[in-house]
């Protein structure tokens, strides 16, 4: 069909289409996802959640997977916000948000949980039963562009050995599974945790799932 009458019936989309399948780029073919402008963890609790002690352990929790994923990422979050909930099946429903902003834009775990653990205090009620937690990283930014604060000090070495410091628990995660190197804001052994016995498997990224297939 001409292009003419084909604009008049399809309009610009069909007369488009018509040149891609005669072999005519009409739009630019971008293969790189674009960057991610936040990044969010947050779990359903195995049970409710009373106890403020137990509410920072999941804030922590949450937090330190959030850090993972921004130096997966090669990004650092400028600003953070920490949420909570009851079920909103349960009478007397009750959400809270509480967020703040970094001195200097990070992807460093013990930063992050400096800046998000105050901020469960301000969330948590008492006799409340929470069922859910999580945590927002904000306005994220590549590790490339990373503007000095004139009024907070930061050492490139410092700066450095940090970010080595990281690069090696994420390794050694990586290697022997993850909470291998842990946090204490996290704690020992929480009985809030999402319960993983029916966890599926996961064959494509955890070792222990691969079949074993006998020659």
């Amino acid at each position: 069909m001409a292009s003419g009458p084909l604009r008049a019936k399809a309009g610009v989309v069909g007369l488009r289409l018509q040149r891609e399948l005669q072999g005519h780029a009409c739009l630019p073919l971008d293969l790189t996802p674009a960057p991610k402008q936040e990044t969010c963890v947050s779990r359903s609790f195995s049970r409710p959640i009373t106890d403020l002690e137990e509410l920072r352990e999941a804030v922590a929790t949450y937090v330190v997977r959030a850090a993972e994923k921004l130096r997966q990422q090669h990004q650092r979050a400028a600003a953070l916000s920490v949420y909570t909930r009851t079920s909103p099946f349960v009478p007397g429903f009750y959400s809270n948000t509480a967020s703040t902003r970094l001195d200097l834009p990070s992807n460093d775990t013990q930063a992050l949980l400096n800046a998000a653990l105050p901020l469960v205090e301000r969330i948590f009620q008492p006799h409340r039963q929470l069922a859910k937690a999580g945590v927002l990283m904000q306005h994220l930014q590549s590790t490339d562009q990373l503007q000095h604060h004139l009024l907070v000090p930061c050492s490139a070495a410092e700066q450095e050995r940090r970010q080595a410091l990281m690069a090696t628990i994420d390794a050694l995660n990586r290697r022997y599974g993850r909470g291998t190197v842990q946090w204490a804001a996290c704690g020992l052994d929480p009985s809030w945790a999402m319960q993983r016995e029916r966890l599926g498997r996961a064959a494509t990224t955890r070792l222990r799932d691969v079949p074993i297939v006998q020659a």
